[in-house]
């Protein structure tokens, strides 16, 4: 096996199922007698997951962030390639920050290969960018979360392959059972909706608000926001909308036993702007949580039983969703649930992703 360097653009503090799925694959790696390398960024060197990594014993470099920093990091990944005789590069999460030192880095150097994995299209105001981007980063191949962004990056002539995020699911199987759901419920709270939001525009997390206010006026659901470290922008969002911070809406602290947060919900709502392959919607049904879903690319394409597309912006649409669940029966929602979680053990296991990324990196001079 080729030896891999990863460079990771990835600020979260939890390691989460993206980096229980980097682990797994390198893992399989030095199985195979490969070297894995991490290029993390600088500001993510004391998170819960980089100390784990350092821990390890893995080999850590970090890159200094954003555009300042592209002189240091093109030598940081010459060093890297040179120090390993590094043949993958394998990119997530990356901008133009990134992309520019790994292709200075490895001019001229054919026998490099450069892949650039796409979790989502960019937003609308910087695709134009992005797409004039993918001419310089010359990747070897790009891989899509979805074939949705897939067609979107194919529209450049490169070459494209598409292979679907999972989940490491043993990690959905901790929780706290001391957090109860009655302790997040404010007075006249009766159900519970679960977001995340680490960013509350691009989660569509304000257009729930919106809906909330609008058509649920004597407050009786709470809203539970997932916003990692982001507790003081979230607040603003908020105060922006509401003009105050209301109690029917709680944000909640990052934690890795993210199960915990899943059983405090009575739905899930996922209103994401930009195509994708959500880990939080596999997550959801994995734990039997009803779905509701914003009609976006990507999420459409998950197909995950008796969950619950709308309109995207529709609070009508949204609201009604979100009362027909609240009035399911119990033992039905159960059942559901069952075949919810089945439908994802079989198509987003764990295992499977690594082999179809393994396979990827023996044959990617086929494409």
């Amino acid at each position: 096996m080729k030896n891999v360097l990863f460079v990771l653009n990835f600020s979260n503090s939890f390691e989460g199922s993206f980096m229980r799925s980097i682990l797994a694959l390198s893992e399989q790696i030095e199985n195979d007698n490969g070297k894995v390398v991490f290029l993390i960024p600088h500001s993510s060197k004391q998170t819960d997951w980089a100390t784990h990594l350092a821990e390890s014993g893995a080999v850590v470099y970090d890159f200094v962030d954003g555009a300042k920093g592209i002189i240091k990091n093109t030598k940081t990944v010459k060093e890297i390639i040179a120090k390993y005789d590094i043949k993958i590069i394998h990119a997530h999460f990356c901008d133009y920050c990134q992309h520019i030192p790994v292709a200075l880095a490895k001019w001229g150097k054919k026998d490099i290969d450069y892949i650039v994995h796409v979790h989502q299209n960019p937003p609308k105001r910087n695709q134009v960018f992005e797409k004039l981007a993918t001419f310089f980063i010359n990747a070897t191949v790009y891989v899509s979360v979805s074939d949705s962004i897939r067609n979107t990056l194919s529209i450049n002539g490169k070459p494209t392959v598409t292979i679907c995020n999972a989940v490491d699911f043993s990690r959905l199987e901790f929780s706290d059972e001391s957090v109860k759901k009655e302790d997040y419920l404010s007075d006249g709270c009766k159900k519970t909706v679960l977001m995340f939001g680490q960013d509350f525009e691009e989660k569509g997390v304000n257009s729930v608000i919106k809906a909330l206010m609008e058509y649920d006026t004597e407050h009786k659901i709470q809203l539970l926001v997932a916003v990692g470290e982001n507790t003081d922008e979230a607040t603003k969002a908020i105060k922006n909308i509401c003009n105050d911070t209301p109690g029917w809406i709680k944000l909640l602290p990052a934690r890795n036993d993210i199960a915990t947060y899943f059983n405090l919900a009575d739905v899930f709502v996922l209103a994401n702007k930009t195509e994708g392959s959500p880990y939080t919607m596999i997550e959801s049904a994995y734990l039997g949580v009803p779905i509701i879903y914003y009609d976006v690319p990507g999420q459409n394409e998950m197909c995950i039983p008796w969950s619950v597309k709308v309109t995207p912006e529709d609070s009508a649409e949204l609201y009604k969703a979100l009362c027909e669940i609240f009035r399911e029966d119990k033992q039905e929602t159960y059942t559901m649930g069952l075949e919810s979680k089945d439908y994802v053990i079989k198509n987003y296991s764990l295992g499977t992703w690594v082999y179809e990324i393994i396979d990827l990196y023996k044959n990617v001079h086929r494409m």
